[in-house]
């Protein structure tokens, strides 16, 4: 084939690698032009945000914190339920399971969904204070908001409190000891309840 035939193949070859890079950064240029767009729009959103907590921060600032305090429905005491006790989940005749009824309560002495953690101790008062705690059981408020129930008469958080391998004692009077942390205050709020061993009612899920 003689040299000048080479020329137009060589042209279109040349056009369309032309093309090809010009649609590559064409491309690149897009991409790159709505990432600047969408940081534009994150950064507009930080700023909003950090507008209206600086704004928060500077009225509560102005606020009296005791005053402050006592507006918000905040709990002050909790009670444990005359229901807390020990339980059969598995029908098997032993107690497996501790109970926990508790509610927060208000100044007006409602109860309140409050949000806090839990700690629970069990003891026998009548052993040895070496050995007299018999068990112990945290828990978190992520597991705690899902506990919340109501009934036409009360409300409160049902919490179940696993008893593993303990020996509990039988015809024994044992004392419930529990401490709420409320969230909102940071008070911590304490309460305690008589466990009577004389039988152990099956649960109703």
């Amino acid at each position: 084939m003689k040299r000048w035939l080479w020329i137009p193949a060589l042209l279109c070859c040349a056009a369309g690698c032309r093309h090809e890079v010009e649609t590559s950064l064409w491309q690149q240029n897009k991409a790159l032009s709505e990432e600047k767009t969408e940081l534009k729009l994150a950064i507009e959103r930080l700023q909003e945000e950090n507008y209206t907590l600086t704004e928060q921060v500077k009225t509560l600032a102005g606020m009296d914190r005791t005053l402050r305090l006592t507006g918000l429905v905040a709990p002050v005491a909790v009670r444990v339920g005359r229901y807390s006790g020990f339980y059969d989940k598995s029908d098997r005749g032993s107690a497996n399971c501790l109970m926990l009824y508790l509610t927060p309560l208000d100044a007006q002495q409602d109860a309140i969904k409050a949000a806090g953690t839990v700690q629970a101790e069990l003891w026998d008062l009548s052993a040895d204070p070496s050995v007299a705690r018999l068990a112990s059981w945290q828990v978190d408020a992520e597991a705690l908001k899902t506990q919340w129930a109501k009934t036409v008469l009360d409300s409160y958080y049902r919490i179940p409190l696993p008893l593993d391998n303990l020996a509990v004692p039988a015809q024994r009077e044992l004392t419930l000891r529990v401490q709420f942390t409320d969230y909102l205050t940071g008070r911590v709020l304490t309460a305690q309840h008589l466990l009577e061993r004389k039988e152990t009612p099956r649960v109703q899920d």
